[in-house]
C-alpha cells in the first residue's frame, strides 16, 4: 500500500499519509515513523526528501518515463562502444564523436518526418 503513494497527487500526499497509516501493521511504527520523518513530513516539519523529488503522479499521467533507465541503457551502450574499462583518451574520443554522428542522424531523421 505505501508502494501506491507516489502515485497520488502530490498536493494530497499528507491526507493520503494519514488515511494509510492507521491501515498498516503496528509492528511497522519504527519504519512508519522514519518514512513520515523522510518522505511525508508532517503539518510543523518538511520532509528531507520533498514531495516533488519522488511523487510520480504528473509523470505516470503525461506517460513520461519515471525512472533513469533510459540513461542507464544509454550508458551500457557507450561502454559497450568502448569496450574497456579504461580505454586510453583517443579511444573515449572516437566512441564520443560516433555517439556524436549517431545523436545527428536520429535528429535529421526526426525533423525529416516532421518537415511539411
Amino acid at each position: 500500500m505505501m508502494a501506491a503513494l507516489p502515485f497520488v497527487p502530490e498536493d494530497t500526499i499528507p491526507t493520503a499519509w494519514r488515511h494509510l497509516k492507521p491501515i498498516l501493521p503496528a509492528d511497522m511504527s519504527t519504519f512508519l515513523d522514519f518514512f513520515a520523518y523522510t518522505w511525508v513530513g508532517s503539518s510543523f516539519r518538511n520532509p528531507i526528501f520533498s514531495h516533488d523529488r519522488w511523487n510520480q503522479h504528473d509523470a505516470t499521467a503525461l506517460l513520461l518515463p519515471r525512472s533513469s533507465n533510459i540513461a542507464e541503457g544509454w550508458h551500457h551502450g557507450f561502454s559497450s562502444m568502448l569496450s574497456s574499462s579504461n580505454p586510453t583518451i583517443w579511444k573515449f574520443l572516437s566512441c564520443l564523436k560516433k555517439e556524436q554522428d549517431i545523436t545527428d542522424v536520429k535528429i535529421t531523421e526526426m525533423l525529416m518526418k516532421e518537415a511539411p
